[in-house]
């Protein structure tokens, strides 16, 4: 895929640094073409059907899980060191998903549209983050028994879904994807 600037200049990765000798400043300005370091890829939003066959009580107990998981990891410092900030947090984060995947618009009724990338703006969210954000939520999946006929649309979605999420990247190599494999054990629908 072929991305310009508005003018119709090329835009090119910023794998392409360091390829042409560097050159200073000189008798004029000079610009250096527009790059980009990766480009997101598509989201796609799963169907309600986890919300309808599993129900609100546990994608709230999911969420409270992951993010127990997650306050446990290197990732803690995100959140709020105090249990009731904590859990309040938590039950933002579990309203997203709930409307997400079907349920009530609590989140946005209460905080506006998700801009999910924006909200986490003040954090450091790199590439380590995003997979050891990822990596809990596979075993949030896992151990809260989410059912097998609906994990590969779920994490289709959120693997997706948090590459949006790096505000920070560390390195120019591509973003690691993570397919989906079924939960160890359980025999996934295809």
């Amino acid at each position: 895929m072929n991305v310009f600037t508005e003018e119709g200049t090329p835009i090119h990765g910023f794998n392409q640094c360091g390829t042409r000798p560097f050159e200073g400043a000189g008798a004029a300005p000079r610009t250096v073409e527009a790059k980009i370091d990766f480009i997101y890829p598509e989201v796609t939003f799963p169907s309600d059907a986890l919300y309808r066959v599993w129900g609100e009580p546990n994608i709230r107990a999911l969420v409270r899980y992951h993010h127990g998981l997650l306050r446990k990891t290197v990732l803690g410092e995100m959140f709020p060191a105090d249990d009731s900030a904590f859990a309040a947090a938590t039950e933002k984060a579990a309203d997203f998903f709930v409307e997400a995947l079907g349920g009530a618009k609590a989140f946005s009724d209460a905080h506006g549209h998700p801009a999910l990338r924006m909200r986490h703006l003040h954090l450091i969210v790199d590439e380590k983050a995003r997979d050891i954000w990822l990596m809990m939520y596979r075993k949030a999946m896992a151990e809260c028994a989410m059912p097998a006929e609906h994990a590969r649309e779920f994490w289709a979605w959120i693997e997706a879904l948090s590459i949006r999420m790096i505000n920070r990247r560390t390195t120019v190599t591509p973003i690691t994807r993570h397919p989906y494999e079924p939960l160890a054990g359980r025999k996934a629908a295809e």
